[in-house]
């Protein structure tokens, strides 16, 4: 079976740390689910779908009805499994009882919302349109879908670890049974970078392990770097991508995996919106390999060597210097043929992989 992304590029306004394509004019929503639509249509042609994850920008901001044309469209063209894990993104300002309502109608299982954080001086400094009172009525209108992800970020400007021990304490107070953690990345072209402002990332390990260990106690399982969950309530789209199953991408700057390739559409929103929507079809075949190594040694589950000889790398026997010496030092475990990061390795993660890749 294979996944669907569907991207929606339009926010009310633009958090200071966006790189993402979004922030299109809201006048071209009409035309942009037009073409959507018709991308969907073009490209998706039969098969089960066991997930479909619709992102952005805000997907929250878009006008009742368009929604249900998406997924009109979708189960026009393809059977979406019974039990496909169905996943739209919302902002708090933008969640409304008819918003809720048209999710609840169409099939919608999860909710990912974002909070970032309940410090409303914080959410107003990065221009998040939202505060901690509009998260907490957002997320009772969202009652009927019981299965939420909530995010939060670490190393905003200013953040202490008391105001993330204050978001933790709200989001796990309601239960939440997912949330994302996710280090504050300072791009080129967003209005923090233009401000001189850098990331300390010493502070925002600090940040994270206490962020872990806090979870860790309140009974949420790590399964990936940055996402928690409990009671198994994982996302199964986004450990799709770290599993390497094929995906369909749709809207602009989506990107797709099908046998092997990646197809990246334009990041163009006027392009797309005149009907050339693919930007690029790129060989990613030999690179299938490398790309397990980096995604599987994220997650809890690990790295399958046996698959990986699948992909023609036989990494104890290129790399067994490399991986007793992890071993030996506390990074790595190797048991019944899976590589997998301690506990306490995530912190040089990316130094691990660039060594066995």
């Amino acid at each position: 079976m294979k996944s669907i992304y569907i991207h929606i590029p339009y926010c009310r306004s633009r958090c200071t740390y966006c790189s993402f394509v979004s922030g299109a004019p809201h006048e071209t929503m009409r035309l942009y689910v037009r073409a959507l639509v018709s991308e969907i249509k073009d490209r998706l042609t039969g098969g089960e779908i066991s997930s479909i994850y619709v992102g952005g920008g805000t997907p929250s901001v878009l006008y009742r009805g368009a929604l249900t044309e998406i997924f009109d469209t979708v189960r026009s063209r393809c059977k979406v499994a019974g039990d496909a894990e169905i996943t739209v993104e919302c902002n708090p300002d933008s969640v409304t009882a008819d918003f809720v309502d048209e999710l609840v109608k169409t099939g919608v299982n999860r909710v990912s919302i974002g909070l970032q954080t309940d410090n409303d001086a914080l959410l107003k400094f990065v221009n998040r349109p939202h505060d901690k009172s509009g998260f907490l009525k957002a997320y009772t209108l969202l009652s009927p879908i019981e299965n939420k992800s909530v995010d939060l970020m670490l190393g905003l400007p200013m953040q202490t670890k008391d105001d993330l021990l204050s978001s933790l304490d709200l989001v796990t107070g309601l239960g939440a049974p997912h949330i994302s953690l996710y280090a504050l990345k300072v791009e080129e072209g967003t209005v923090l970078y233009q401000s001189g402002f850098t990331a300390d990332d010493d502070f925002e390990a600090e940040l994270y392990d206490l962020a872990f260990e806090y979870l860790r106690a309140k009974g949420y399982d790590r399964y990936e770097v940055s996402n928690f969950c409990k009671d198994g309530k994982l996302s199964k789209h986004n450990y799709g991508y770290w599993d390497l199953i094929d995906y369909y991408g749709f809207g602009v700057s989506a990107h797709s995996y099908l046998d092997g390739y990646r197809i990246a559409n334009t990041d163009n929103v006027s392009k797309y919106i005149g009907g050339n929507y693919e930007a690029e079809r790129v060989d990613a075949r030999d690179d299938r390999a490398e790309e397990y190594i980096m995604l599987s040694l994220r997650t809890s589950k690990g790295l399958d060597l046996n698959r990986l000889t699948g992909y023609g790398v036989d990494l104890l026997r290129t790399k067994r210097k490399e991986i007793d010496e992890f071993v030996k030092n506390g990074f790595l475990t190797l048991s019944n043929g899976f590589l997998r990061l301690t506990d306490g390795a995530f912190y040089v993660m990316n130094g691990i992989i660039a060594s066995l890749i």
